[in-house]
């Protein structure tokens, strides 16, 4: 449980109301649970409760809800097992969250206790104890601090669901930051993190490994770039990144360092450090995964492997099926993806056969009208292509829907989903309407540039330039061959460009590359695109449909950049990088 990846985790994020501080004399009235999974909030619900006491006029003032408000409310057995539910699935590890989860939990465990259920065995996380060892310089971790430090606005104070949505999107924040800053990767991490004392008197192994270290740090550069800790042998025991190297790195070094029992470890045996530093922050995420795969750090356990991405695959044959996979074979289906996990494509599989009536039984059709159709077509879920009662041309109808659907070809899949939904909420039908909004930020996610146009895999050309840390004076530029990333440079955007263009068209006038995408090509796609999902402003992307325009695309992008035309958030510099030194002309 504790080594599952981050991003594999359901985080049950709760808050409750109630009559008071005792969870074995008092009772709640108000609770809320936000779901959140991949770093977004996937499920809401919410609900008042009458507690069958009376709620001192205190808190009647501070939170606002009356006697009057849950008099006729549900009560707890009622309203609990939808709690409980979430809290007992199997599909996936879960977590318990609060902002001060021992409260919260202790009224959720005793009511689900008073019904007589068995009180689910969960780890639980509190993102006020997370933040005090995260969040430098709050004197305070409150929820109201902690969010307004984060960006957090709460709608409702002291309302369930307003405290609720609020401490979620903390624990949203919280993970990037463990990420960034501690290189979290597992659950087990983050829950190191919040136990990890604040304050640690200097242990002599560590005074002797930073004064052994101490000429290196001294040397290390404000700038993004990717380290390397080695031990005595020249071995490397970890592989990480930074936006600064010398604050991060340093940071293993300080007195009181704030890292887990694994990293502390570590550190006594770190004897060399090296590093690279370049510009990007894509660049930065694909070498480190070259690099954890190809010399295998002992403390980098969770990116040892290359995990499979989740496609969505509509499949050659008469009557296709739109397929979940995890592989690119080269057998003449289209490949749409990849998406973060394989439950979030289930979803858009689902989404897209349920609205185009899609067979979903397995093998090849040889429609009989003496064929006796399966339950889906009786719940009018398919129109029954094997019993005839769908032709062979409506059904593939459909699959060009689908097609146009997933690729946008003209209206676009998420403007038409956003519209359904609106018309799904209009209609009271929330569920297919929180199933549509899950289908909207899935197909954003996979998107590879700045329009709603995701294209099958094996159909996208793009060329994607990215400004460095010297801004404007270099970018660096990915091109993406039939999915697959066939160039890598960094260039300076005054210098001649004969060799890029040349590089360029080569890349995009040459057919195709065939054959089933590597563990190593599937990575690199998945990388390229969850970057752009969430740095997208940074970057210029040029989809390649016509190759001749491709050099005057080119140079009007480099122009633009060099002028200092491209708009770009004041960020600070970008947190990761990976490639060597480089001349202006991008040999």
């Amino acid at each position: 449980m504790l080594t599952t990846p981050l991003d594999q985790v359901r985080f049950i994020v709760v808050d409750v109301e109630t009559t008071g501080g005792k969870a074995h004399e008092h009772r709640m009235t108000e609770i809320a649970m936000c779901v959140v999974e991949d770093d977004d909030i996937v499920r809401r619900y919410e609900s008042l409760m009458n507690p069958r006491q009376p709620i001192p006029d205190f808190i009647q003032l501070m939170t606002g809800i009356t006697e009057d408000m849950v008099r006729d409310a549900p009560d707890e057995d009622a309203v609990l097992p939808t709690i409980a539910a979430e809290l007992g699935a199997t599909d996936q590890v879960v977590v318990f969250v609060g902002h001060n989860v021992g409260f919260d939990w202790s009224f959720v465990s005793h009511a689900i206790q008073r019904m007589g259920e068995p009180v689910p065995d969960v780890p639980r996380l509190c993102t006020c104890r997370l933040s005090r060892r995260l969040s430098t310089g709050l004197a305070k971790h409150n929820l109201g601090v902690v969010a307004e430090h984060y960006g957090c606005a709460i709608t409702a104070r002291h309302r369930a669901m307003g405290d609720t949505e609020a401490t979620a999107k903390v624990l949203i924040k919280l993970i990037e930051r463990a990420r960034l800053e501690h290189d979290a990767a597992t659950l087990g991490d983050l829950i190191e993190l919040q136990h990890a004392q604040r304050q640690l008197a200097p242990t002599k192994s560590n005074q002797r490994v930073k004064q052994l270290l101490a000429p290196r740090l001294a040397e290390l550069p404000d700038e993004p770039g990717v380290y390397y800790f080695l031990n005595t042998k020249k071995n490397t025991l970890y592989i990480g990144k930074a936006k600064s190297l010398r604050d991060r790195v340093r940071q293993y070094f300080h007195d009181g360092p704030l890292h887990g029992k694994s990293v502390q470890k570590m550190i006594r045996y770190i004897r060399h450090i090296e590093w690279e530093v370049t510009g990007t922050e894509l660049g930065a995420m694909l070498l480190e995964s070259r690099e954890i795969k190809t010399k295998r750090p002992l403390h980098n356990r969770a990116s040892l492997e290359y995990h499979a991405p989740a496609f969505l695959k509509i499949t050659q044959e008469d009557f296709p099926r739109l397929e979940l996979v995890h592989r690119i074979e080269d057998d003449g289906g289209e490949y749409f993806g990849p998406f973060r996990s394989q439950r979030m494509a289930e979803r858009i599989r689902d989404m897209v056969v349920r609205e185009h009536h899609l067979r979903t039984c397995n093998g090849a059709l040889f429609p009989h009208a003496d064929v006796r159709p399966c339950f889906d077509y009786h719940i009018k879920r398919c129109l029954g292509p094997c019993a005839l009662h769908q032709t062979i041309d409506d059904y593939r109808a459909a699959i060009d829907d689908a097609r146009r659907f997933l690729m946008n070809v003209e209206s676009g899949a998420i403007g038409r989903l956003s519209m359904q939904m609106e018309e799904a909420a209009m209609d009271l039908d929330f569920e297919r309407a929180a199933m549509l909004r899950d289908g909207i930020r899935e197909i954003e996610r996979a998107t590879l540039h700045g329009t709603d146009r995701p294209l099958a895999v094996t159909d996208t050309n793009v060329v994607i330039m990215i400004p460095t840390s010297d801004r404007y004076a270099t970018v660096e530029v990915y091109a993406l061959r039939g999915g697959r990333l066939m160039y890598q440079r960094v260039i300076g955007t005054a210098a001649p460009r004969e060799h890029l263009i040349d590089m360029l068209m080569d890349v995009f006038q040459r057919p195709a590359p065939r054959g089933g995408f590597t563990d190593r090509e599937l990575d690199e796609l998945q990388i390229i695109t969850s970057w752009l999902y969430r740095r997208r402003e940074r970057a210029t992307t040029i989809v390649v449909r016509d190759v001749d325009s491709l050099p005057s695309e080119l140079n009007t992008a480099l122009n633009q950049y060099r002028r200092g035309e491209v708009d770009q958030p004041n960020a600070p510099a970008s947190e990761y990088s990976q490639l060597p030194e480089h001349d202006d002309y991008g040999v």
